[in-house]
């Protein structure tokens, strides 16, 4: 434009001619015509390519809703799968199984897959099992919904014209209709599945079969999940399209093509905020025309840019996790059946390994969260760094992981696969200027020697990763077919506990009275737990103790165990009735009022009952657990320090243990008279505890001998099968009547014994 100007510049000498303001005004108006033409024509193509822009974000934000809720409707028929073809789901809805059907059909699909509400209907289409949220309901047979009525008429003639021939005859998936509705004034996503068997030793009528229909609510979780991962602002479910102008909307339509409702949302439009930033600087700088120009195309290249990054973006998210970037569960199982499909073919064979962290939860109850999540970073670095070619690691939530080894020829590469994971995450990590240490437990199952379904496949790895975890940890373990009975007997072992914890039945306290050292006179008593099984006979302590802090029982068993003894021992002219508590228990933060509470109501005095923790627990939970203490022994609750030695403290802890009584462990004990040095530990004991007016009880007392050097060394108190057993509460009565002990029984193993309490 600059030069434009000079070309028109007045030539020398032409002073005069120049007076006259109608050339000049005519190029001022001209140029001014010109520069507005352009600035229009600008304007216009800003607002153009603004508006397209929206547009163009918008279609992709419809597209990315659609993809989302496409994904959560196969999903869904994905995870009925894993439990619909299978041989004891038929024969367990055929003889309707409560409690089996409730653990594996019910409360399975809520607590694994997240399923809202899962209905079991029969062939008379009658609800013969409703779950709801994770908790089972009554039903009267009838299904309440007309949605799901339509979707169960049209999977029968689906399955009457031959679904589920196609699907035996491999022609065909397993037949499923889903469908979107409104249940309870709520849309849903609604999956129809046959239970079929998956062998040929059960047989099943066609027409007979039952239905599994499962529902998913598109509201609150889902919109919360919509929201979170693709960055919607307001997003919300509106039964009708009642939406204003910055708002965009989706419309939810079933199978028929009816629309139930709709996902409304606000979207921040790039194309609009470019506009408003670029509008002043167009009216401000009309000269600078040129340079606009630039800065608007180089802006509409940078939208077009970050939508075709956002669009890549919401894909990675969709299919990876956004800690360690590895693919997600979704992405996770297409891989897996695409790999499947190989191993049916006769071309392959491949190991499917199910991860889980050991100790991950004290990394983030000792280090905090964030670094938590960086040691998740870093053991997914380490997964990545082990795989081979082709190989596949994904993080399925939390401190869950899965793995595909492809090529897997022989067990022993796998074996040799898992020794390598196993040492490369034992290893100390560097997670935010701290140390820590995990390790990693992992299930294995083999296709196609475990089956070339993908469910069925995860089931039995997942099933070895609990075999895995229950052997301690820290290793690999493969399935075999033992595990599933395992795992069935304990879920029915659970129950059973459950019931007599409900019932009251079957479980008793039982005694083991304390002795005076100087005078061998009882002065107290140590209530245990003990299970009597209808069918199994007496459960030891170590596997029904363990059952109960496994499945969150520990808490109720713990507190029945406690309010039985308060209640039978204050009648009871003795010293102390003692209560062991688990770690479990002893980390609640309401346990010292739950304490306070059962002593008021059975009015047994706070001074005679003596709370037993172990050295371990103490000491890990100190900072936790120092108030606890002090609430209790402010009012008057005595603590002992039971299997004391046995940890990882040394004798000057006494001195900071806030404990009236400890308790020598048995593995002393038993080595007095036949080891000097344990003779010399057990002294050092005694006299550093005396030094600071702490109380000695010695476990584990079987021969007078121990009994003799045991008085000698200058013990408060002893208890062991050379003075009593534990004893039921009338033969403990006949003993403060009569003032003798019972006589002596075969002592119970060191395992019974060390985990008799609850």
């Amino acid at each position: 434009m600059t030069a434009s100007l000079r070309s028109f510049a007045p030539l020398p000498g032409a002073a005069k001619a120049s007076r006259s303001p109608r050339p000049l005004r005519g190029l001022t108006i001209g140029c001014g015509l010109m520069v507005l033409l352009i600035a229009l024509l600008v304007a216009c193509f800003a607002l153009w390519s603004a508006t397209r822009s929206d547009q163009l974000f918008q279609k992709r934000l419809e597209q990315t809703v659609a993809l989302a809720l496409s994904k959560s409707e196969q999903q869904i028929p994905y995870d009925q799968e894993s439990v619909a073809h299978w041989d004891e789901a038929v024969t367990n809805t055929r003889v309707f199984n409560r409690t089996w059907v409730d653990i594996n059909l019910g409360v399975w699909m809520y607590d694994y897959f997240k399923h809202d509400r899962v209905y079991i209907v029969d062939a008379k289409q009658r609800v013969i099992y409703a779950m709801a949220d994770g908790h089972q309901l009554d039903t009267n047979g009838d299904l309440a919904s007309a949605a799901i009525r339509n979707l169960i008429t049209q999977l029968r003639q689906s399955i009457a014209r031959g679904a589920i021939d196609a699907f035996d005859a491999g022609q065909a998936r397993m037949p499923r209709m889903e469908d979107l509705g409104v249940i309870d004034q709520r849309p849903a996503i609604i999956s129809a599945m046959p239970l079929l068997p998956h062998t040929k030793q059960v047989t099943q009528e066609q027409g007979a079969e039952t239905l599994i229909v499962s529902v998913r609510f598109l509201d609150r979780n889902f919109l919360f999940d919509l929201a979170t991962t693709y960055l919607l602002d307001g997003v919300r479910y509106s039964a009708s399209n009642d939406i204003d102008a910055t708002e965009q909307s989706y419309p939810l339509t079933n199978r028929s093509g009816t629309v139930i409702g709709y996902f409304i949302w606000s979207p921040k439009l790039p194309g609009a905020t470019i506009l408003s930033d670029l509008l002043p600087v167009l009216g401000a700088g009309l000269f600078a025309i040129g340079a606009a120009i630039g800065i608007l195309i180089r802006r509409l290249g940078q939208t077009y840019s970050e939508l075709e990054t956002s669009e890549a973006q919401a894909m990675h998210l969709a299919f990876h996790d956004t800690l360690t970037g590895l693919p997600n569960r979704a992405f996770f199982n297409d891989r897996l059946e695409t790999a499947l499909e190989d191993v049916r073919s006769g071309k392959t064979q491949l190991a499917l390994m199910f991860l889980d962290l050991d100790r991950f939860k004290q990394v983030n109850d000792t280090l905090g969260h964030a670094a938590g999540d960086a040691l998740i970073r870093e053991v997914a670095a380490q997964l990545s760094s082990v795989l081979g070619p082709g190989d596949i690691v994904a993080r399925m939530g939390g401190d869950e992981f899965a793995l595909v080894m492809l090529d897997a020829y022989s067990q022993q590469d796998v074996e040799d696969a898992c020794h390598k994971i196993v040492e490369h995450v034992s290893k100390p990590f560097n997670v935010l200027g701290s140390q820590a240490m995990v390790g990693v437990s992992i299930g294995v199952a083999m296709a196609p020697a475990c089956g070339t379904e993908r469910s069925e496949l995860s089931r039995k790895a997942d099933i070895a990763l609990y075999q895995a975890k229950r052997d301690g940890g820290q290793r690999a373990q493969f399935f075999t077919g033992e595990m599933s009975e395992i795992v069935g007997r304990r879920h029915a072992l659970e129950m059973e506990l459950r019931q007599a914890l409900e019932s009251g039945r079957d479980l008793e306290v039982v005694y083991q009275p304390l002795f005076a050292a100087s005078s061998m006179t009882l002065c107290g008593v140590e209530a245990l737990a003990r299970w009597n099984h209808p069918t199994l006979g007496a459960v030891p302590p170590l596997v029904f103790v363990s059952l109960a802090e496994e499945c969150g029982l520990i808490d109720k068993l713990g507190a029945w165990v406690l309010a039985r003894a308060c209640d039978t021992a204050r009648a009871w002219d003795l010293e102390t009735v003692a209560v062991n508590v688990s770690a479990m228990q002893f980390r609640h933060p309401g346990f010292a009022q739950r304490v306070l509470d059962v002593l008021a109501a059975t009015g047994l005095p706070p001074q005679r009952l003596e709370i037993e923790i172990t050295e371990s627990t103490l000491l890990q939970e100190h900072g936790a657990s120092s108030g606890c203490l002090k609430t209790l022994r402010a009012h008057g609750v005595r603590v002992a320090l039971d299997d004391f030695g046995t940890g990882y403290s040394s004798l000057s802890m006494l001195l900071n243990l806030d404990v009236d009584r400890i308790k020598i462990d048995r593995s002393f004990v038993r080595n007095l008279g036949q080891s000097a040095q344990s003779r010399s530990i057990v002294q050092a004991i005694v006299t550093m505890a005396h030094a600071v007016g702490v109380s000695v009880t010695a476990e584990g007392v079987e021969t007078a001998d121990q009994r003799d050097m045991l008085v000698s060394i200058g013990c408060d108190k002893l208890q062991g099968y050379l003075l009593s057993a534990p004893v039921s509460a009338l033969k403990l009565v006949d003993m403060l009547v009569h003032g003798t002990a019972p006589s002596a029984s075969t002592p119970e193993t060191d395992t019974d014994r060390d985990t008799a309490a609850a």
